[in-house]
């Protein structure tokens, strides 16, 4: 039974014969026009096609164009003839194949035919049977495998057909391949197996005729479509080409741009080496000179012919650095890093050509190209710039020697004048006590002049040693301005007016009543003003304009005169020290030339300034401004120190049992009197040895002490008192010395003292402190009352009366506070032994805080232990710490309310 064409279920089959067909003629294609087919070259082969280089061929956007043209029509042409070649050997299949079936259904019958006659017995058929089986296995073999009936293998029903044909062949193959006797006996079967392939032959003939057509039309629509998309393809792949072609004329174009600049920038480096006035050098990681320029010719002193391809060990390292040098070559060589790459300027030493070594500057740099490292020094000859900055520090230490020797000097100075004049002001005092006839009186009057005035000069030398060492100390207490100035010209109108001078105070302004300022540094600076326009006006007028405004805080005081004026070029050296407008001698005023310079200074550390105008034979102004903030009144105000005489009937104070210890005869006879006659009494020591001696078997109630002495100064003596358990190991003690610095000050105090009278010694000031130290006297547990006077000397009271002003309510937090941070801080350095550097950063921090609560004691002892941690002394450390509980101790007593009216006030209140 024929088998029906299933053409609805017939699918496109693959396209191996058209798959070869395509491949020819792309191999041809592609020998033809292989640069058109985007394929990659390698560089050889591109370079042998074209021998110029890449970018020529691929840059060129002339070249591409055309290359486009020609690639278009040639696939066009190809492309045609394609068509023309599948048509023809479309026709050409499709008779081939319809006579191979055919001819497959006439060998099957020729088969047959066979068979019938070898199974008449003939055995000669046996041998035409045998041709005619292999003839159509043949057949059944080419169809089942061959390429042009590939179409025909995919309809269903053609391919079962020829599928049971070549089964039932296949099992009549052994009979039919066997002896004739075997054949004889299997003719039966082998027929069967004929009858049954009878109705397959017919349906794989008439399947494949009846789908024949219609399989090759499809395969030609499915060919057409295929060159239609090639064709397509090929379009695409030309526009690509010149796109491809436009965007490779943009590379060319910015690598030519590049290569410009690569080549301006080659030149202008050239350039720049040539013109270099530091030396460039340029070398591998091995330190092989590979670039040695014009300045480098002429700093090292080695010809460029001759370094280049050198080792720069051998050439400019210093002989002592060479082998250091090439250990770090080497790190470099086995990958690793170059110290100084990158460091920026290093300092270093380098040798001529004539091995002389010389200073260098050399910032060093790296660069990696093509796998190629070299490093490059820029090397700067700076010995003259060594040289002036050796010539800078050794002027700048003459300088600074200078200054410490003239500091130095004027301290030293200021010192051995006040010791003997403490002899002379105290027996002047003393002998201003005794009967005097009136010819005596006035040669009194006339030697406390002239004291008074040297001990201003003095003070001013004083002054001018404290700036030097620092600004001058300010203390900013409280003060009502307009009483400081009224006070000031008041004591300055006897002087102005035994010149025939008027003064006159103005003030323009409000009142600004109570401000933040030191009133003896104020006043200080008003009196020195005032001194200099008195002493250079005669028979004129000196005004005191104060100005203020209500809604700022500052003052502008101007002091004019018209006296004999400053010459204009002399107006910029007024401030300076002991300038004086005539050196000569017939000069007609005196003075040392100091007092201007410390109006600038003080008004300096005040926040101010002060500046001069004047004309010569017409008169000056000067101008002071300074900052007054303004501040609440004090609670309580203390009244003015009393005078000599005042004071010598308020002294009411028992009998004391006083040590004086001084080194000078004359100051302690003067001393002696002094206290005997208020009805104390004194022993004396010689220098600090005895003083240590009679303080450990006698007990004090008050000990005066030099500090500079013979055998055992002042200081080691009062370290010796309080270290020991002598009788008067807790007496108060009080220097009594020249050294008025306020560094002096801090540091006697912070080694036990409880005050400082200065020479020369004053009787007020000899009667303040007894009556300070008088209560401690007369109290029956003396230790510890005289322990409450010391810790009453532990704190700054004005400071800390400031600081309560300031914070109000928070004092008491910030008290704790710092009370809790002391204390960690002596638990720390009593735990273990620790490190000096940090020892030496705490103790720094906490004496800042101690300072701002006025515990300047506590704060120098701190410092003091600063220091030696710096300076690694651990042995004063450890005596430094040791003072630390019990200064720590009564200190934060006194600050938390021993004794401060403050606090009292607040707990009755």
């Amino acid at each position: 039974m024929p088998i029906e064409p299933h053409t609805d279920s017939i699918e496109t089959p693959p396209k191996r014969g058209i798959a070869r067909l395509w491949g020819a003629v792309s191999k041809r294609f592609a020998r033809a026009h292989a640069p058109f087919t985007g394929q990659q070259f390698s560089d050889e082969e591109l370079y042998a096609v074209h021998p110029t280089s890449t970018q020529r061929v691929i840059g060129n956007p002339r070249l591409l164009a055309l290359l486009s043209v020609v690639g278009f029509i040639v696939m066009t042409t190809l492309t045609m003839q394609v068509v023309r070649d599948v048509r023809l050997l479309r026709q050409s299949t499709i008779e081939d194949i319809e006579w191979s079936l055919s001819k497959a259904e006439v060998e099957f019958l020729s088969y047959q035919y066979a068979l019938r006659q070898a199974a008449h017995g003939r055995v000669d058929n046996f041998v035409t049977l045998r041709r005619e089986f292999d003839i159509l296995q043949n057949r059944i073999e080419d169809l089942r495998f061959g390429v042009i009936y590939e179409p025909l293998r995919d309809v269903p029903g053609f391919n079962a057909a020829l599928d049971s044909v070549s089964q039932h062949l296949g099992a009549s193959a052994p009979a039919l391949r066997s002896v004739d006797a075997t054949l004889a006996r299997s003719l039966i079967e082998v027929e069967e197996h004929a009858l049954a392939m009878t109705p397959h032959v017919r349906a794989m003939a008439a399947a494949g005729q009846t789908n024949l057509e219609i399989l090759f039309d499809r395969h030609q629509m499915a060919l057409s479509t295929t060159l239609q998309v090639m064709g397509a393809v090929g379009f695409i792949l030309t526009a690509s080409l010149g796109l491809l072609a436009f965007y490779f004329n943009q590379l060319r174009q910015q690598s030519d741009a590049r290569r410009r600049s690569l080549i301006t920038a080659g030149e202008r480096t050239r350039a720049v080496m040539a013109s270099s006035l530091d030396a460039v050098i340029v070398c591998d990681p091995e330190g092989v000179i590979e670039e040695f320029n014009a300045a480098a010719e002429e700093i090292f002193g080695h010809r460029r012919e001759d370094a280049i391809g050198a080792n720069v060990a051998d050439l400019i390292v210093p002989a002592e650095q060479r082998e250091a040098h090439v250990r770090g070559m080497r790190r470099v060589s086995r990958g690793g890093g170059f110290h100084m790459v990158g460091k920026g300027r290093v300092r270093m030493e380098a040798r001529r050509a004539d091995d002389t070594m010389f200073p260098i500057e050399m910032a060093l740099q790296k660069s990696e190209s093509h796998g190629h490292m070299m490093y490059i020094a820029f090397v700067r000859d700076i010995s003259y710039r060594v040289r002036a900055e050796r010539d800078l520090i050794e002027a700048r230490d003459q300088a600074r020697a200078g200054e410490k020797a003239k500091s130095r000097f004027l301290a030293v100075m200021s010192h051995e004048i006040r010791t003997p004049m403490n002899g002379i002001l105290g027996n002047m005092s003393l002998l201003r006590e005794t009967k005097l006839s009136p010819e005596q009186e006035g040669y009194l009057a006339h030697m406390e002049s002239s004291s008074d005035i040297l001990l201003g000069h003095v003070n001013d030398v004083l002054d001018i040693a404290r700036c030097e060492d620092g600004k001058p100390v300010v203390q900013y207490r409280p003060t009502r301005l307009r009483d400081i100035i009224d006070s000031a010209v008041e004591s300055m109108r006897p002087p102005a007016e035994d010149n025939g001078n008027s003064l006159t105070l103005i003030h323009s302004g409000p009142d600004l009543g109570w401000v933040q300022t030191d009133p003896g540094r104020v006043q200080q600076m008003l009196l020195n003003l005032l001194s200099n326009a008195a002493k250079f006006t005669e028979n004129g007028s000196i005004i005191v304009d104060v100005r203020c405004k209500a809604q700022e805080d500052d003052i502008t005081i101007h002091i004019k005169d018209d006296g004999i004026g400053i010459a204009e070029p002399d107006l910029d050296r007024v401030f300076e020290d002991f300038f004086t407008q005539d050196d000569s001698f017939a000069r007609k005023t005196e003075g040392t030339g100091l007092g201007l310079g410390i109006v600038r200074r003080i008004s300096e550390a005040l926040g101010g300034s002060v500046s001069v105008t004047s004309k010569l034979g017409i008169g000056t102004t000067f101008t002071l401004r300074l900052p007054m903030p303004r501040c609440a009144a004090p609670e309580d105000v203390t009244p003015p120190e009393p005078k000599v005489s005042d004071a010598m009937e308020q002294n009411t104070t028992d009998m004391l049992r006083i040590l004086v210890v001084e080194d000078n005869q004359i100051n302690r006879d003067v001393v002696r009197a002094m206290l005997t006659r208020e009805g104390h009494l004194v022993e004396e020591a010689h220098n600090g040895q005895s003083g240590v001696e009679k303080a450990s078997e006698k007990e004090f109630d008050l000990i005066l002490m030099d500090i500079s002495m013979p055998v055992l100064d002042g200081r080691e003596a009062t370290r010796a008192i309080r270290d020991g358990e002598g009788a008067s190991a807790n007496s108060p003690i009080i220097a009594l010395t020249a050294h008025v610095m306020p560094e002096n000050v801090t540091e006697f105090l912070g080694l036990g003292m409880q005050d400082v009278l200065p020479k020369p010694l004053l009787r007020p000031d000899l009667q303040r402190i007894i009556r300070d130290h008088a209560a401690a006297a007369n109290n029956d547990t003396c230790p510890t009352t005289v322990r409450m006077n010391q810790m009453r000397q532990l704190v700054d009271m004005e400071v800390n009366k400031a600081l309560r002003e300031s914070v109000g309510e928070a004092y008491d937090m910030l008290l704790g506070q710092m009370s809790e941070e002391l204390q960690d801080l002596l638990e720390w350095l009593q735990a273990a032994e620790q490190p000096l550097p940090e020892v030496a950063d705490r103790c720094h921090k906490f004496a800042s805080s101690a300072a701002v609560f006025g515990a300047l004691p506590l704060q120098k002892l701190l410092v003091g232990i600063e220091l030696a941690a710096k300076s690694r002394d651990t042995v004063e450390v450890e005596r430094r710490l040791a003072q630390l509980p019990e200064m720590l101790a009564t200190s934060l007593n006194h600050l938390q309310g021993g004794g401060m009216g403050h606090n009292q006030g607040r707990k009755r209140g």
